[in-house]
């Protein structure tokens, strides 16, 4: 029985967004293709077909994990609730957020993992977190700088 692509894709998605959950809850090294496999309902041979190593679904699961607050903008942006500076900092610092590490932070629980990852994996979270830090800058209240004395702005 052949799968339309529609229903390939959707299998994919799944497939990474169980990965990106228990690497951020077990570490890149504590879970594996066979556990991953069948809590996705399928067979360690079908991950080839959406996968072409270990390493690339590393990437994308970790791009997963990293795009919680660029689907948060996305969806502000499409007039969903407005994303603050207050907002992602409440969210992050909140017990919900701090009690699941699975949807959780994915620097904080993969840090060091990441630092003897592949060029690539190492490449992708640098420009992950820079997008982020770039993402909390825009949305940082505007200041007013005092320095010596003198205000500027």
């Amino acid at each position: 029985m052949s799968y339309s692509q529609a229903q390939k894709d959707k299998t994919h998605k799944r497939i990474v967004s169980i990965a990106s959950k228990r690497f951020r809850e077990k570490g890149l090294a504590g879970f594996g293709i066979a556990e991953l496999m069948k809590e996705a309902g399928l067979t360690v041979g079908g991950f080839y077909k959406h996968f072409d190593s270990r390493d690339e679904l590393v990437a994308e699961a970790l791009s997963d994990a990293f795009g919680v607050w660029r689907r948060q903008k996305e969806a502000a942006e499409s007039g969903g609730q407005p994303l603050t500076f207050a907002k992602l900092i409440d969210d992050y610092l909140s017990d919900v957020h701090r009690k699941n590490p699975g949807a959780g932070c994915a620097f904080s629980a993969l840090a060091p993992e990441i630092a003897r990852s592949d060029k690539r994996t190492r490449a992708l979270t640098s420009e992950q977190v820079r997008n982020d830090l770039e993402l909390i800058a825009g949305c940082c209240p505007a200041r007013t700088s005092v320095r010596h004395g003198l205000e500027r702005s």
